[in-house]
């Protein structure tokens, strides 16, 4: 298919018209007047599809996710499932980078227009409000927790004192040796669980604590020195448990055999 003749048809549905250029043989640039919330036009490339005759490719040559990684890293399983949330939602695909839909040639304008607009809403995924990414922090740490610490029989929500009403986030298990994980994500979690420590010790409950914050800097002063006090082991941030975990846990249960 003459993709450039598909172009010269099209350009007249544009209010402000359409240009384009051949970047490589076959692969042809749209230039546009849809921009990203910063001024910067949507990369927006044209194609013959593999599907075949009647079908153009839109795709963005992985321009949008080089883009959206100079500031927002879809680096945890919850970042991946809405990232594909997006991309389900406006019906485009992902080939190792290179988003892209398979138009038909009668449909090539809405199509472009549905592209611009998931190019866009994925740029947009590093301007959302702080709630919202504050959001995923307890299944980021699960899925930390059975990723990377699987081998150490992870059990959630666990309740080491009968009827008592605080639990543990998780509970593992290494060299007979029980290890509490604690995910802290606010001040009023940070007071809950520096209670339980006292509780559980009190009890005389044989476990290490391992307390997982969301931001350690962002607790107030009094809950930061509360749960100090009490804990046997701190990550200021989730990247810190995820990398160190295993090996404190490991060398936990050597000092204490």
């Amino acid at each position: 298919m003459d993709v450039n003749n598909v172009l010269h048809t099209l350009g007249g549905r544009f209010a402000t018209g359409l240009d384009f250029y051949e970047r490589r043989s076959g692969n042809y640039q749209l230039i546009l007047p849809i921009h990203h919330e910063d001024g910067d036009m949507v990369d927006i490339y044209v194609q013959d599809s593999p599907m075949g005759d009647g079908f153009i490719r839109v795709c963005d040559f992985g321009m949008t996710l080089m883009r959206l990684s100079y500031a927002y890293e879809i680096n945890t399983g919850t970042r991946q499932r809405i990232f594909d949330s997006i991309l389900d939602n406006n019906g485009v695909a992902n080939d190792e980078g290179n988003l892209f839909l398979d138009s038909p040639v009668e449909s090539l304008y809405e199509s472009i227009l549905q592209f611009a607009g998931c190019a866009q809403k994925v740029c947009n995924m590093r301007y959302w409000g702080r709630e919202i990414i504050r959001s995923a922090f307890y299944d980021d740490l699960k899925q930390c927790v059975m990723d990377n610490l699987s081998r150490f029989e992870p059990e959630p929500e666990q309740y080491p004192i009968p009827d008592y009403p605080v639990g543990v986030d998780w509970s593992l298990r290494h060299n007979n040796r029980n290890f509490y994980v604690f995910g802290i994500r606010g001040n009023d979690k940070a007071k809950n669980v520096a209670i339980s420590l006292l509780e559980f010790q009190k009890a005389s409950l044989p476990f290490i604590s391992l307390i997982v914050h969301e931001d350690m800097e962002e607790l107030g002063r009094r809950e930061r020195l509360y749960i100090t006090r009490n804990a046997d082991t701190q990550y200021p941030v989730l990247n810190d448990f995820r990398e160190k975990a295993e090996s404190d846990i490991e060398r936990f249960a050597a000092v204490l055999a």
